[in-house]
């Protein structure tokens, strides 16, 4: 049977209530936007704020994206008092292989440009080289 099914991310956003009123401000709203952004960009896809069942039935979220192998997408819904972080989408048919390779690439994008940021913050220089085959090289040296 078709329906959108939630499923837990290990994401959570800091600091989500002083952001509550707009929550597009939010830092790491915006690191999450980035990561879906890579993921829309390297599989041919768009942003959007919805996700659809098999039926065509839309379910609202805060950010999704559609991809060229899998036009239903991956919403994200965060809840906003915890910024805890889940993962909505329509498995049915055959597409759960498909739908978590697209929410395990957004995890890695978010935890990368985190970890990059964070380094960036405490002095380092770090030089990003991505490649088609999803693996990013990360160099840190001391500035």
């Amino acid at each position: 049977m078709s329906e959108i099914g939630w499923y837990k991310s290990l994401i959570r956003l800091v600091k989500i209530r002083a952001y509550s009123s707009n929550i597009e401000a939010n830092p790491s709203f915006q690191l999450l936007k980035r990561s879906l952004e890579i993921v829309a960009q390297e599989r041919g896809g768009t942003l959007i704020n919805h996700v659809a069942d098999s039926l065509g039935r839309k379910t609202a979220c805060d950010l999704a994206v559609t991809t060229a192998d899998f036009s239903r997408g991956v919403g994200i819904k965060i809840d906003k008092n915890t910024g805890e972080v889940t993962f909505l989408y329509d498995q049915y048919g055959g597409y759960e292989q498909t739908a978590r390779k697209i929410t395990e690439e957004i995890t890695q994008n978010y935890v990368a440009i985190a970890l990059i940021r964070a380094m960036k913050s405490m002095g380092y220089t770090v030089k990003e080289e991505a490649s088609k085959q999803r693996e990013t090289v990360v160099l840190v040296g001391r500035v």
